[in-house]
């Protein structure tokens, strides 16, 4: 059974040790599988229990000893018991109630507020992938519609023949996209490197990783320190890349 409010209200009667009724059934199997109530019972009967000695003792008349000491020398007579007091006891459950009810809406604040709180960071995160997408598509609109992009082929190589390529490069945008296909699903610690060849030295171009069905759609960094790209290439490194290739050569490919 799920945890609601209600359960919270019979935790605060099991607490106080009062009847719950025919709920006492129903709660004792919810409370085996609850660890929030099992908290919250642990958390109101230390509190209740707490209250409970801090009730000041009722100091008896002082007159009750010579009262004593008197009956036991006169004539045994019909005394009148007076009623015990539950004013005490009164106090010290309201005083147990009032902390049960405090407690609940301070543990039902806080999971409200745990709840907000949860919200906020997916919403954030949301909105942080939603402007990314944004920069993305721009990114790419940007280099695909410019009027000096040229269309470069990459071949598979080494151990992933049959792996296919294109780079978008645009010299004026200083930036290159690549549409990639039947790459291998790297395992972790490894990811794709894109190099772009000027003066016939590799320059890294960042990393991305193939989806599972082997495709990859990845924009370049800003490549403003190349003037001329004479070649792309890419090989599989270690997660996060490395300043120059170390591992296998995948695709390869020359402009056009």
């Amino acid at each position: 059974m799920a945890h609601n409010e209600r359960f919270e209200e019979l935790v605060a009667l099991r607490a106080l040790g009062l009847p719950m009724g025919a709920d006492g059934a129903e709660f004792a199997r919810h409370l085996a599988g609850c660890p929030e109530c099992e908290r919250l019972l642990a958390e109101l009967r230390e509190a209740a229990a707490t209250l409970s000695t801090t009730v000041v003792p009722l100091a008896p008349p002082p007159d009750l000893r010579r009262r004593i000491l008197g009956s036991l020398t006169e004539a045994p007579r019909a005394v009148a018991r007076p009623r015990p007091s539950i004013v005490p006891w009164m106090l010290a459950a309201a005083a147990a109630l009032l902390v049960v009810i405090v407690g609940l809406d301070d543990a039902r604040l806080r999971r409200q507020r745990e709840e907000l709180r949860s919200r906020t960071d997916d919403l954030s995160a949301r909105l942080a992938s939603a402007k990314q997408d944004l920069a993305r598509q721009d990114l790419r609109a940007r280099v695909l519609e410019s009027d000096d992009v040229r269309l470069l082929f990459l071949g598979g190589k080494g151990p992933q023949p049959d792996a296919r390529g294109k780079v978008f490069w645009s010299p004026k945008a200083k930036r290159g996209v690549l549409l990639a296909g039947n790459l291998a699903v790297l395992p972790s610690g490894k990811q794709y490197e894109l190099w772009v060849f000027a003066k016939g030295k590799p320059v890294p171009a960042g990393v991305f990783d193939a989806d599972s069905s082997g495709r990859a759609v990845f924009e370049s960094r800003d490549l403003s320190a190349v003037d001329r790209a004479e070649n792309f290439a890419v090989t599989v490194e270690p997660a996060g890349g490395v300043p120059a290739p170390t591992g296998p050569i995948v695709l390869v490919g020359t402009p056009s």
